[in-house]
């Protein structure tokens, strides 16, 4: 053992850290790195898999919020939020390696070397040849989630020179497991152990209450237990690890750190003319018009209100927008506050109109936190 103790330092979050935080986590933390869901594809089936349903066992891809339709998809969504790298995720990013290589080269061709990319996989037992493959188009890290007690691809990947780590979450009691995967890692030269702190979504919730777990509050998704239980581990690295750096990150620095960073990047680069952002929260505020809930305007119905609101109120086009995938005006908040009581009563003959004022997400799905109607 080397005479210098390592001590556990709290980081951002409550989250906690003995060694070095990896660079992929570095980037996360910064919010400039974006989620390349790859494939919902997946070899494994862990019970607390998060994953909604709509993406689980779907070969489907996602940008962040982003369904990907091409190439295009992908480059816009790491520019809006000054991108410093990207995770490659799933399902299993490997179910699909033919397109995971092809998005891996696109990112480094287009960001260039020093773009960080890693990758999550369950697959341990990985061949050289996909290892390789991996390697050569440009991928800097990976990341493993055992699921078997056969590690050669862990072996193979830090032969072969990619930063490794191995990622798993804290389920509550299996402080023993956690340390031998933690000493398993470090024998073998594996670079770092990410503890994620176990969260409960509406696709797993149902599986872990059975388990016997519940939640730390009604306020949080995290799982009661899991945090201690990841605490204990560090407190144990402390004394019985020398190289692998070994991170414990929290629910809540996800939420209140991460995920704001990135959308307050998204917001700078995305924020219209006739939108204002929230004082506190990285939100935007913005005027609309739509049809109430249940009801859907059509387009020549958004065609009229967008021309009274250009012919009778001398709305500059800059300050409005016709919102198709939504089908809704959008509008400076400013203005339509200024003018709904006269516009409601010239739109009269319009059945289920509402007029108010949004606060949304910078996210490519724009979702809505508050409603306030005018």
């Amino acid at each position: 053992m080397g005479s210098l103790k390592r001590k556990i330092r709290e980081i951002e979050g409550g989250s906690l850290i003995i060694g070095h935080l990896p660079l992929g986590c570095q980037l996360c933390t910064n919010g400039s790195k974006m989620v390349l869901f790859v494939t919902g594809l997946c070899d494994s089936s862990c019970y607390y898999c998060p994953l909604s349903l709509d993406r689980s066992g779907q070969d489907v891809t996602f940008a962040d919020e982003m369904p990907v339709s091409d190439d295009g998809d992908i480059l816009y969504e790491v520019r809006t939020i000054k991108g410093q790298g990207v995770g490659i995720s799933g399902g299993d990013p490997l179910c699909n390696l033919e397109r995971t290589l092809k998005y891996i080269h696109l990112l480094k061709r287009e960001f260039g070397p020093r773009f960080h990319l890693h990758l999550y996989t369950s697959q341990t037992n990985v061949s050289e040849e996909v290892l390789t493959k991996l390697h050569n188009a440009g991928l800097d890290e990976i990341r493993f989630h055992p699921q078997s007690s056969d590690w050669s691809g862990v072996q193979r990947a830090v032969n072969i020179g990619i930063n490794v780590g191995i990622e798993v979450p804290a389920v509550p009691g299996k402080e023993d497991d956690l340390k031998k995967v933690a000493k398993r890692g470090e024998d073998m030269g594996v670079s770092f152990l990410n503890i994620n702190e176990l969260e409960a979504s509406e696709t797993n919730f149902e599986k872990l209450v059975s388990l016997g777990m519940r939640l730390t509050s009604l306020a949080s998704a995290s799982i009661d237990g899991s945090a201690s239980t990841a605490k204990e581990v560090l407190e144990w690295s402390e004394d019985n690890l020398e190289h692998i750096s070994v991170h414990f990150c929290s629910a809540r620095f996800k939420d209140s750190v991460q995920l704001r960073r990135r959308l307050e990047r998204r917001l700078k680069q995305t924020i219209r003319d006739f939108e204002e952002r929230d004082e506190q929260d990285p939100l935007l505020i913005l005027g609309v018009i739509r049809a109430v809930h249940g009801r859907q305007l059509d387009h020549d119905q958004l065609v009229v209100i967008h021309s009274t609101l250009q012919n009778q109120f001398d709305v500059p086009t800059v300050l409005m927008n016709i919102d198709e995938n939504r089908m809704r005006i959008e509008i400076a908040p400013w203005v339509i506050e200024s003018i709904s009581d006269q516009l409601k009563e010239i739109l009269v003959d319009m059945k289920d109109l509402e007029i108010g004022i949004a606060f949304e997400y910078p996210t490519w799905d724009r979702l809505q936190t508050m409603f306030d109607p005018l």
